[in-house]
C-alpha cells in the first residue's frame, strides 16, 4: 500500500514539474524579446533630446509571460498584436532604428501559429 501511495505521489509530481516546465518553455521566445528591448534601451534611453519611455514595451512583455504560464493564449494574442503596432507607432518616443530592429527581431522570434497571432507588416 505505501508503495502504490508513494508511485502514485511521485507521478503527481513529475507531472507537475512537466507541465511547469512547458509552461515556461513557452516563454522562451518572451525572454529573448524582453532581453533585446533591454539592450536598445540602454543604447538608444533618448530620441531627439527626449527620453524614450521603454517601460510600457517591458510590461506588455510581463503581462504577455504572465499570461502565456496561465495558459491564456487569447490575452498573448491580442497583447502581441498591440505590441507590434507599438512598435510600429514608436510609442513612447523610441528611436526609429531600434523600433525597427525589436520588429525584425520580434518576427523571427514570436510563434505566430502557436498563439494565432497576424503576422505583421511593416
Amino acid at each position: 500500500m505505501k508503495a502504490i501511495l508513494v508511485t502514485i505521489v511521485a507521478v503527481f509530481c513529475s507531472l507537475a514539474l512537466f507541465a511547469g516546465g512547458v509552461a515556461l518553455a513557452q516563454t522562451n521566445w518572451m525572454d529573448e524579446l524582453s532581453s533585446s528591448v533591454n539592450f536598445y534601451k540602454s543604447r538608444y534611453p533618448v530620441t531627439n533630446n527626449e527620453p524614450a519611455n521603454w517601460d510600457t514595451y517591458l510590461s506588455t512583455l510581463d503581462h504577455m509571460k504572465k499570461s502565456a504560464i496561465r495558459g491564456d493564449r487569447e490575452t498573448v494574442r491580442v497583447e502581441m498584436t498591440k505590441w507590434f503596432k507599438m512598435l510600429k507607432d514608436r510609442e513612447g518616443g523610441i528611436n526609429t532604428k531600434a523600433a525597427d530592429e525589436l520588429f525584425r527581431i520580434a518576427v523571427l522570434a514570436t510563434p505566430f501559429v502557436e498563439y494565432h497571432i497576424a503576422v505583421p507588416t511593416q
